[in-house]
């Protein structure tokens, strides 16, 4: 095909003729795309046949995870630097060099911002992991996910600054109409900001953590997630009650899983009038102990509280080695006490009021 039929449809594409004299710049910048391509593939291979082979070597994971995020992206961005490279070497008009060069420009740093985010989120969680398993405390599992978040977050947006420089687009007035903006939208958005703060400082100051028994706003429940806005509990019906944090932290919260699992339980014991209040603590007692619930130490106890309208009152105290089979240990009891007066002829009594009628 002659330069005659070819001229006008390079031209459609804003190609002109080469400097170079001739198609010899097309051809150029051909050779240098399809080198460009060649490199990528040598690259990826050496990652693929060698690199990976040595990480898997290593004892960390952390090399592996990078070599799998960023092989691709750099496969592309190494044709995509040889297709800018050979635009140099053809006469274009300017517009279409312009506007080549910006796209390519823009998915480089797309790549790029790629690239980053993935390594640094690996990086984090990898080393979240391992402070994860030094310490007690269950923070960092919380707030990891936040900081990768956030920091991916921010390199998006940097990565996009970038991009609208490469347009031409003033940044600073940007950034001043972004601060006003979120100002406004911070006002209007003032409950959820407040609940993302509240989020934070439940993290850091851990009233509960997942896994903890808490009693709240007349929920009782297990908490199953702590997030940055909600915190979601499970209800001892199988019940999910999801409650803003800003509404925890401005709460009582009850928390039966601190200091520990144990919890005392104090379960009121009533007898009629004429029962020996010796025999009636020795009965419970003796049926307390059976009981694989009740902790031996400290011991149970129960106590001649109180002279009722229709009854003699008692309070028993015991612990149970764990909050969660409270109710079966009261269960075990109340069954046994009332198995144990019936043979003992003890009459558990109800209230009753004796009425004398006065004749005129």
């Amino acid at each position: 095909m002659n330069e005659t039929l070819l001229n006008p449809i390079l031209r459609q594409l804003g190609i002109e003729k080469s400097a170079l004299g001739g198609y010899e710049g097309i051809i150029v910048a051909t050779a240098i795309i399809m080198a460009s391509i060649i490199f990528a593939k040598i690259v990826y291979w050496f990652v693929e046949r060698y690199m990976k082979a040595f990480a898997v070597k290593t004892k960390s994971d952390i090399d592996d995870i990078i070599l799998q995020i960023i092989h691709k992206p750099v496969y592309y961005i190494i044709i995509l630097i040889g297709i800018q490279l050979s635009v140099s070497c053809v006469a274009v008009s300017a517009e279409f060099e312009d506007l080549l060069s910006r796209l390519i420009s823009i998915a480089i740093i797309i790549l790029s911002a790629w690239v980053i985010a993935g390594v640094s989120d690996a990086i984090l969680q990898r080393a979240g992991k391992k402070l994860a398993a030094r310490t007690k405390t269950t923070v960092d599992d919380e707030a990891i996910p936040f900081l990768s978040r956030f920091l991916k977050f921010t390199i998006y947006l940097l990565a996009f600054m970038i991009i609208l420089d490469q347009f031409g687009i003033e940044i600073t007035p940007l950034i001043a109409s972004l601060g006003i903006a979120g100002f406004a939208i911070g006002f209007a958005a003032k409950d959820t900001i407040g609940n993302l703060l509240a989020g934070f400082f439940i993290l850091t100051d851990r009233p509960f953590v997942r896994g903890d028994r808490i009693e709240l706003k007349g929920y009782l429940g297990e908490v199953v997630d702590i997030g940055l806005r909600t915190t979601k509990i499970e209800t001892l019906d199988h019940t999910y009650v999801i409650i803003p944090n800003a509404s925890i932290i401005s709460n009582e919260v009850i928390n039966y899983t601190l200091p520990d699992v144990r919890i005392k339980v104090k379960l009121p014991v009533s007898v009629a009038y004429g029962t020996e209040p010796e025999k009636v603590k020795k009965i419970v007692l003796d049926v307390v102990k059976k009981v694989d619930e009740v902790m031996d130490d400290p011991k149970p106890v129960i106590f001649f509280k109180e002279f009722g309208e229709s009854s003699l009152n008692f309070l028993l105290i015991f612990w149970v080695a764990d909050f969660r089979k409270k109710l079966v240990a009261v269960d075990k009891i109340n069954m046994k006490i009332n198995e144990e007066f019936e043979k003992a002829g003890i009459e558990i009594p109800f209230p009753c009021r004796t009425v004398y009628m006065r004749k005129e």
